[in-house]
């Protein structure tokens, strides 16, 4: 607490905190999009125009709302899973292969089991979890057991996954009437998840949505939560205070993982159809983008989940209307993330 601080009241203090991290948080943002606008001009486009064709494709539709939400769907789920781990400097990198790992194990159980439609989906749902959170147990176990650096193993962990589910739908699930082998047999069409009245995105959207409240109370109103900040901010000290340091980063692990695996396996279900190759467009790295620009909380991961989509999705359109390479719009994230980084640690000061 600063001498200005003398006198205050907590929550006068607190108010002014919260003030003064908008106040910066929307000066990044602005800032950002004038460095957008200089990128944009020099690759011979009109920042104004491009602007206003990225919000008209992401936004301007019934179709455009629901392609940002579908994508927003897989970005929000495992966002949520690696603010929850990150919060407590567990760095999961792996989630793209954590959720290879998910599609295939709920894939398996579509593709092998016989079943009504709702208790086959619920299977694969649950399945696609615990394949999920196997997987990100594994990176958990070696950091506590052996103190093996978890951005290390989780991102070796990732291209095993890739191979595996690569064996998978070329040798057991393989469909004989895709050429290349990159595509499993189709899933069973009552297996698919139904889409909201009226839009174009699936029911996944509102098991991504009903998550946010959960991680939100998990993080802010639990001792599960407490002892996920505490480590945060200091592992000796946890130690010492007697939190179950080894134990809490292999639950961390497991949780984020079974929440990439859930984004996996709701993506097949929900979108794709089958096991395939273009499964996912590195969801599972851009929700690491996702984590740190909301500031490793669930609401923040919501707004930046539906931002980076609306990115995405709109920046696809400038890119085509505009004839503007699409390396911009990833450029643009780029600048966000890094000036909302800067602008946490000014807040912070």
């Amino acid at each position: 607490m600063t001498s200005l601080d003398v006198g205050l009241s907590v929550p006068a203090v607190a108010w002014r905190d919260r003030l003064r991290a908008l106040a910066v948080t929307v000066g990044a943002g602005v800032s950002a999009l004038v460095i957008g606008g200089l990128l944009i001009l020099l690759a011979g486009g009109h920042p104004l125009d491009a602007y206003g064709t990225m919000v008209q494709g992401g936004l301007a539709s019934r179709f455009a709302v629901g392609q940002l939400l579908t994508l927003a769907t897989p970005l929000l789920i495992i966002g949520l899973g690696l603010a929850l781990a990150f919060r407590a400097r567990v760095y999961n990198i792996g989630a793209e292969g954590q959720l290879f790992m998910g599609a295939l194990a709920g894939g398996a159980v579509l593709l092998t089991l016989d079943a009504p439609r709702v208790p086959l989906l619920a299977l694969a749902l649950l399945a696609g979890t615990a394949g999920g959170a196997l997987w990100g147990s594994l990176v958990g176990l070696l950091r506590a057991r052996w103190g093996v650096n978890e951005v290390i193993s989780s991102l070796l962990l990732t291209y095993i996954a890739l191979f595996v589910f690569a064996w998978a739908i070329r040798r057991p699930f393989a469909d004989p009437s895709v050429g290349n082998n990159l595509a499993s047999r189709p899933i069973p069409e009552d297996a698919f998840l139904p889409t909201l009245p009226e839009l174009f995105v699936h029911y996944g959207l509102l098991v991504a949505l009903a998550l946010v409240p959960v991680v939100g109370y998990v993080m802010g109103r639990t001792p599960f939560g407490f002892r996920v900040r505490a480590m945060g901010h200091n592992p000796d000290a946890s130690t010492v205070a007697g939190i179950r340091t080894g134990r809490l980063i292999v639950w961390l692990m497991l949780i984020s993982g079974a929440l990439a695996g859930l984004a996996g396996i709701i993506q097949v279900v929900g979108v794709q159809g089958r096991l395939e190759a273009g499964l996912s467009q590195g969801y599972g790295f851009t929700a690491i983008v996702v984590a740190l620009l909301g500031r490793l909380t669930a609401a923040g991961v919501l707004l930046a989940a539906l931002f980076v989509a609306f990115l995405n999705t709109g920046g696809q359109a400038m890119s085509v209307e505009e004839g503007l390479p699409y390396s911009i719009v990833v450029a643009i994230q780029g600048v966000f993330v890094l000036l909302v980084l800067v602008a946490d640690r000014f807040s912070r000061s």
